[in-house]
């Protein structure tokens, strides 16, 4: 009798210490290939952040030296504004894309093109010229993006 209440109790302990590692299982990956190509590009701008904090943190700390940590800082910078870049194209294009279904767009005479801010809108530093993102903090710098991004 002691022998099942104690096999119990391990399956419990057992099953309590597995549940978290059975989340990412059960959590719902997106089937469509224009939803999968995003949470890819998101993975890769994520990455390039957080490298970008960590050598920040390193060069801070003294474990890296001033021209690796500017060779490593620009090679950073240039990864994560191309997955930014990559990442704000991929969402336009399946925003355009038609759904099965659904009647087509209107046409619409041409926008003027945005307008590039001075300041970034999130963290107020200054972008460098041609940038769609604030090399800083990642904030989207075209004007219909930030009322999106804000609205959210």
């Amino acid at each position: 009798m002691t022998y099942v209440a104690a096999v119990m109790i391990v399956a419990a302990v057992a099953l309590f210490v597995a549940a978290p590692l059975t989340e990412g299982v059960r959590r719902r990956r997106p089937t469509d290939a224009d939803a999968l190509q995003i949470e890819r590009i998101d993975h890769e701008r994520a990455l390039a952040m957080q490298g970008l904090r960590e050598l920040e943190f390193d060069h801070e700390m003294g474990k890296v030296d001033a021209a690796d940590y500017h060779s490593l800082r620009a090679s950073l910078e240039n990864r994560a504004l191309a997955a930014m870049t990559a990442l704000d194209q991929a969402r336009r294009q399946k925003l355009e894309r038609p759904r099965i279904g659904s009647a087509a767009p209107l046409a619409s005479p041409s926008p003027e093109p945005p307008r590039r801010a001075n300041f970034c809108p999130q963290c107020g530093t200054r972008p460098a010229a041609g940038n769609n993102f604030c090399g800083e903090c990642g904030a989207s710098l075209a004007p219909g993006q930030r009322a999106a991004a804000q609205a959210q």
